[in-house]
């Protein structure tokens, strides 16, 4: 059902007719329009809305794109856009500025770890498309380094065994010494005995 008046073109009522179609399977009861719950049929158009290219992109890299669409043209022209732009597309990208690898002023250059996600040519292409559309002027693109490490777990191993022997020989008199005293004590006593002969008969 259409709601253009009678008095409209044919292209209108047909447009309105596509976008119908195109509706017709959505569910309106609830509208939602965030673009991490919201159905999937209307990424286009919120994408569309915030001016940002989902193309090629799956639908997470999508919702994460228009998520962060108001953070990117809010900053946009600074790294701090680009990065958010990439970051979307691509998680494990590291946006290098120019003083961080000794290059020239106002260069910059991309490392991409492709160890958990891989990198194919189309994925490169919308890097540059990228970088290209959210880069300032005056920054020039050195090109993107490709990363790809492993991990192996290795268990290494030690074993120490330490010991002490203590021999006991049987005790030998190597030094003896003799310390003693000597005290010497002294006492004499001496008695002296006085006899005095008195004769008392006669003397009065």
């Amino acid at each position: 059902m259409s709601l253009l008046s009678n008095h409209k073109s044919k292209f209108d009522k047909k447009f309105d007719e596509f976008f119908g179609i195109c509706l017709d399977s959505l569910d309106i009861s609830v509208i939602d329009t965030l673009s991490s719950s919201c159905p999937r049929q209307l990424l286009p158009i919120l994408a569309a809305s915030f001016d940002v290219d989902i193309s090629e992109l799956n639908e997470k890299q999508a919702r994460t794109l228009i998520k962060n669409a108001f953070k990117i043209h809010y900053h946009s022209g600074t790294f701090y856009s680009l990065n958010k732009a990439l970051k979307s597309f691509y998680a494990n990208t590291t946006l290098k500025e120019w003083h961080s690898y000794n290059g020239k002023p106002y260069h910059f250059k991309l490392e991409l770890e492709a160890t958990t996600q891989g990198i194919s040519r189309e994925s490169l292409a919308k890097t540059d498309e990228i970088v290209a559309k959210f880069k300032n002027v005056r920054s020039v693109y050195d090109g993107a380094v490709i990363q790809i490490s492993s991990q192996a777990n290795t268990h290494i191993g030690a074993y120490i065994t330490q010991g002490e022997s203590i021999e006991i020989y049987p005790f030998v008199l190597r030094e003896l010494s003799t310390k003693g005293g000597f005290n010497a004590f002294n006492a004499i006593k001496q008695d002296e005995v006085i006899s005095i002969n008195l004769d008392l008969r006669g003397g009065f």
